[in-house]
């Protein structure tokens, strides 16, 4: 498995990784040139994007962990704890002071592991994307 920080990643490719969890491809906001992260983490077996992590940030207090994906045959094997790892890593040696991540109740245990506390938190979608 190789690990690449924030070098640019394919659009279809994070699309179809997107797409292979169930979630919307969004691969046009990929290609977006105003799409910016603060740090970004992508996991290749060979030349295929296994894995993805992305996160936003004022680059002072704050961060935001979206879109932590790993591919369905991938699964299970530590690809997403080594983004996880690798991504709290990045942000406390940048020494961002709040992380911050949304996720579903199946994967409260996962999220605990890494020391996140439950709280409270609204979401809206504005529209629906392809």
């Amino acid at each position: 498995m190789t690990y690449i920080e924030n070098k640019p990643v394919d659009a279809k490719a994070i699309a179809d990784l997107r797409q292979s969890v169930g979630w919307n491809r969004m691969e046009d906001c990929y290609r977006n040139g105003r799409m910016t992260s603060y740090f970004h983490l992508a996991a290749f077996d060979g030349d295929h994007l296994v894995g993805y992590i992305d996160t936003v940030s004022n680059g002072v207090t704050d961060a935001y962990i979206q879109d932590l994906t790993v591919h369905p045959d991938y699964q299970g094997k530590g690809i997403g704890t080594e983004l996880m790892n690798r991504t709290i890593q990045y942000l406390k040696e940048h020494r961002i002071y709040m992380i911050s991540v949304v996720f579903e109740e199946k994967l409260r245990t996962f999220y605990k592991r890494f020391g996140f506390a439950d709280m409270l938190c609204g979401q809206l979608q504005t529209f629906d994307m392809d």
